[in-house]
């Protein structure tokens, strides 16, 4: 008997790499927006995470087992500009689900909860987030944490791999630039070990099938500056690097502060599970590969 699982945000670019790996769960995807799943067998529905009969109208009917829920607004910036909303979202909402729900939850959060004055950082690490994002992020972990069944949160970071679903992707931004001759500037003084969402997904698949609960830091093998990141995905993708100009971020006066010395420590959930991380090239050589196929 296979074991139903509620999929919130299935229409990012993680939650069409987790929809491919959970092939062995009875899945109802949820989302506001359906596009990246409409040619799959999977059910779908749409659902509002922020309202609160809805969300219990799904559960009462579907009745998971597990729910796993990629939702959030993840625009560092659009969070600032509206705290309120961004609270709603990722963090308030989950009310609607933990007080409905009996089975395991599991949270996807960030290593924005984290000040990045000396990462990478492991789960024993305190936390202290510098932006709207990483609060509402660290208020959705409180609260899950709080939950009387079983929980896992997954902290990770710079998700990234190449849908044309989605825009959200720093590999398909600047793949998509380079190929059309764009000049691009990006940061030197962001760290963080970038996490493929195939390899995420796998991790979460494997976590769930081992029935391991708690708090747990999952990104890739190479801890990288986006500028390092973006020649990479230029190397491997055989384009012109010369067109990418490292910059500071003060330079580029965003309206969120950023953590710059981020990513994450995988060594406990490498102990669980028996995973281990991947390489960056091995990573963007398989999205290319998938791309050229």
């Amino acid at each position: 008997m296979r074991k139903r699982i509620l999929i919130t945000g299935t229409s990012g670019q993680l939650g069409n790499a987790v929809l491919n790996e959970f092939q062995d769960y009875e899945i109802l995807a949820v989302d506001l927006i359906p596009t990246a799943i409409q040619s799959r067998s999977i059910e779908f529905k749409s659902l509002d995470i922020t309202k609160k009969d809805e969300v219990k109208s799904v559960i009462q009917s579907f009745k998971p087992e597990i729910i796993l829920n990629l939702a959030a607004m993840t625009d560092v910036d659009t969070c600032e500009e509206n705290p309120e909303l961004a609270e709603e979202i990722n963090s308030n909402c989950l009310n609607s689900f933990l007080d409905e729900f009996q089975g395991t939850f599991v949270q996807i959060s960030t290593d924005y909860v984290f000040n990045g004055e000396d990462g990478p950082y492991s789960e024993t690490n305190q936390t202290n987030p510098i932006n709207c994002y990483g609060r509402t992020k660290l208020n959705s972990e409180k609260l899950v944490r709080a939950f009387s069944n079983q929980w896992v949160v997954l902290r990770t970071n710079v998700v990234y791999d190449y849908i044309q679903s989605t825009k959200a992707s720093f590999v398909k931004w600047v793949v998509d630039s380079l190929s059309n001759g764009k000049s691009i500037n990006v940061v030197n003084d962001q760290w963080n070990n970038p996490t493929w969402t195939v390899s995420l997904a796998q991790v979460l698949c494997q976590a769930l099938n081992m029935e391991v609960t708690g708090l747990f830091h999952y990104g890739g093998a190479d801890q990288v500056s986006r500028y390092q990141f973006a020649g990479m995905i230029a190397e491997v993708f055989n384009l012109d690097n010369s067109l990418i100009n490292p910059i500071s971020t003060s330079e580029l006066n965003q309206i969120a502060p950023r953590p710059l010395n981020c990513g994450l420590k995988t060594q406990l959930i490498e102990s669980k599970l028996g995973v281990k991380p991947i390489s960056l090239l091995e990573c963007l050589t398989k999205i290319k590969s998938k791309l050229t196929a």
